[in-house]
């Protein structure tokens, strides 16, 4: 995968897009960028995702299993599939670069019935890990290709990121696995609350939106093993460290858009969560020429 080409049509993109700052804004596509190496403990998506290296490296650990992925691989993470990375800079000044695009409950479950790849391997970090061939590098060049040319078309975007899920896993056996982790519970209330991390969400409302009861979705979440005070804390956690990745919000703003507050409270939180203060993760955004951070 020539990982420069792609980084030449990210930069290319993130100067025509309306904010003019750098920022690639596209639907359910995140960009992180990283001028130091720097580890973060219990990260979790509400959505299922596939990350795409483009510079440096990124190391993945999950309990005793560790994987690491190069520039031109990818990797399919679950919804609320707990891990600690490392986003290792490429060690010539270039920094860190990777592209992680989002995909809901409902395109995953499509695609996921249609799977008639051979049995997959018993769960492990490694088959979650792809190499990125031609076919994939020139669906993503497509996906930038038509955010450039037309980004307010968010159905012909979800089109080509949902070719790029294609392309990377249909027919491998790991779509099922993406599907059973996005369908759970849990996931469905992370999803929710992700929407507006900031909102005062209460059992009541959540419940309401997911046509359930108070007292069954408390079942289901305890089933789980889990519980939506759980839920909530890790959805606005990793929303604000979302945000602070983007290298364009204060720790105050991050802390008052994803539903705190207080500022020292949410950096307490946040330090104890992933094991780093959030301006420190702030400053970890790189400026590799035009500034290549968005979210």
């Amino acid at each position: 995968m020539d990982t420069s080409a792609i980084i030449r049509r990210l930069r290319t993109l993130a100067g025509r897009t309306a904010l003019g700052d750098g920022h690639v804004d596209i639907p359910h596509l995140g960009l992180i960028s990283s001028a130091v190496t720097h580890r973060l403990h219990a990260v979790s998506l509400s959505r299922s995702a596939l990350f795409v290296i483009l510079k440096g490296s990124k190391s993945v650990v999950r309990g005793n299993e560790r994987t690491v992925l190069k520039a031109g691989e990818a990797f399919l993470c679950p919804a609320r599939m707990e891990i600690t990375v490392e986003n290792c800079t490429d060690g010539t000044g270039g920094g860190y670069i990777a592209l992680c695009l989002t995909y809901d409950e409902e395109t995953i479950g499509r695609m996921a019935a249609r799977e008639t790849g051979p049995t997959p391997p018993a769960f492990s970090l490694e088959t979650l890990k792809t190499p990125c061939s031609p076919l994939v590098e020139a669906s993503l060049d497509h996906l930038l290709l038509m955010a450039a040319a037309d980004p307010g078309n968010e159905g012909l975007l979800a089109l080509c990121r949902e070719e790029l899920l294609l392309l990377t896993a249909g027919g491998t056996g790991r779509l099922p696995l993406l599907w059973d982790a996005a369908s759970t519970w849990g996931a469905r209330c992370a999803r929710l609350i992700g929407m507006e991390p900031g909102r005062g969400w209460n059992a009541e409302a959540v419940a309401a939106r997911l046509g359930a009861s108070e007292r069954s979705l408390r079942r289901h979440l305890s089933r789980e093993g889990t519980s939506l005070t759980d839920v909530l804390r890790e959805v606005r956690l990793n929303s604000g460290l979302a945000l602070l990745q983007t290298g364009h919000v204060t720790v105050g703003e991050a802390a008052y858009r994803c539903g705190y507050n207080s500022a020292s409270r949410f950096a307490g939180l946040f330090r104890e969560r992933f094991g780093v203060s959030p301006s420190r993760v702030a400053r970890y955004n790189a400026v590799l020429g035009p500034p290549l951070a968005g979210s």
